[in-house]
């Protein structure tokens, strides 16, 4: 049964869950959990009742949202269904229709496979920078070159050089996306334009920094003030003592399970990367005893997740960030624990496979199978530990 409604952000869409397109994956989500998004496969959703769960498809066709049940099926029955229906939902434009920036980016994103944070981008950047671009059609728009370069030097000089090679990259995603299906287009605006470079920033810190990365102390006015990462609650504590142990993203730390950590062969599974690439690290033997203590110790709640969100009851905390309490960004700690690998004598290797970095590039690179140097790289990650302790008193 298919039904159409108006398009309608619903609540909680920025904390779309997601589950992998497996069988296993899919019988594992609790019961009365609501809508999953499968992984992978455009527009299929499992709805997780009290007693229940089945499949449904949506997709925006035309401005409404057309949802349609298939049932209480297997996935691999489901995902067959759903390909059908996807197909036979799709859009075909009139005779006249003429597709507007803004129709092939909502289909751009209804129809790629993209990570929750690139699609959160494309969708800002498009309502942020393209409102006056995104009613003109196609054809118009790649005839505008001079307009598209004028409007990429204005983002650039209003908002900065990351911004417009952001809003570059999604007009040229789509642009080509769509182009695939009508040939008839010209060439992309973007041709005209270039993504340029950004200098890499010298972000890591250094031992004086660390130290009052974790804590500082300054007497004022007859007040003490105390900030740092040691004045932190349990959660946020360990949760950046794993950043500054493994250079791992933000991101890929906040959605850790325990069913991702191997606590006695002291391995860690990050599961949510960028790009999609997970990846095995080895745990240097003092992280391994923190997060046995921190496990253990009844400061933090029974969870599936390694650290809980006490906000959101069920999920993992989101966001991190600590800046009031003299914590700098995250992102700082991946350049801290890079420039550490270097100074340890880490091969380029190694350093891609400890950092979760892509081994493409060349073709022998390729063939390195990361999870069988795992044990190879754990020397480098307990040196990198014992460092930062000798800096950062835990006490």
């Amino acid at each position: 049964m298919t039904a159409v409604v108006p398009i309608r952000k619903p609540a909680g869409e920025d904390q779309v869950k997601i589950v992998a397109a497996n069988q296993k994956a899919v019988d594992a989500l609790p019961f009365n959990s609501g809508m999953w998004r499968v992984k992978e496969i455009p527009g299929l959703y499992v709805r997780c009742r009290a007693k229940s769960k089945s499949f449904l498809l949506q997709r925006r066709v035309r401005g409404h949202l057309v949802k349609e049940t298939i049932g209480k099926l297997s996935l691999k029955v489901a995902r067959e269904k759903a390909m059908k229906s996807w197909s036979a939902l799709r859009p075909k434009p009139a005779a006249h229709e003429v597709v507007t920036l803004e129709i092939a980016i909502d289909r751009y994103l209804e129809e790629k496979p993209l990570a929750p944070k690139t699609r959160d981008n494309y969708t800002y950047n498009a309502g942020e920078y393209l409102a006056d671009w995104k009613p003109r059609g196609l054809h118009d728009v790649g005839n505008d070159r001079a307009g598209f370069r004028y409007l990429i030097r204005d983002i650039k000089k209003k908002h900065g050089v990351a911004t417009s090679n952001q809003v570059v990259r999604l007009v040229s995603a789509v642009y080509r996306w769509q182009r695939k299906i009508d040939p008839s287009l010209p060439e992309p605006p973007t041709t005209a334009v270039e993504i340029e470079s950004i200098p890499p920033r010298d972000w890591a810190y250094s031992s004086e920094e660390l130290k009052k990365w974790w804590y500082s102390r300054e007497e004022k006015g007859g007040e003490t003030t105390e900030r740092g990462v040691k004045t932190l609650g349990a959660i946020k504590r360990m949760w950046w003592l794993t950043a500054l142990f493994t250079g791992a993203r933000k991101g890929s730390i906040e959605a850790l399970k325990w069913t991702d950590l191997d606590l006695e062969k002291k391995t860690i599974h990050f599961r949510v990367t960028k790009g999609d690439r997970p990846y095995i690290v080895p745990m240097s033997d003092q992280l391994s005893e923190f997060l046995i203590v921190y496990r253990d110790g009844g400061e933090v709640s029974p969870s599936e997740w390694v650290f809980p969100s006490s906000a959101r009851e069920g999920n993992h905390i989101v966001g991190v960030k600590n800046d009031k309490e003299g914590v700098g960004p995250a992102h700082r700690l991946r350049h801290t624990f890079r420039t550490m690998l270097a100074q340890l004598g880490a091969s380029p290797d190694q350093a891609r496979m400890l950092m979760g970095h892509s081994m493409g590039g060349d073709i022998s690179r390729g063939y390195i199978t990361a999870p069988h140097v795992v044990e190879s790289l754990r020397p480098l990650t307990n040196a990198a530990t014992k460092h930062y302790l000798r800096i950062v008193v835990l006490d």
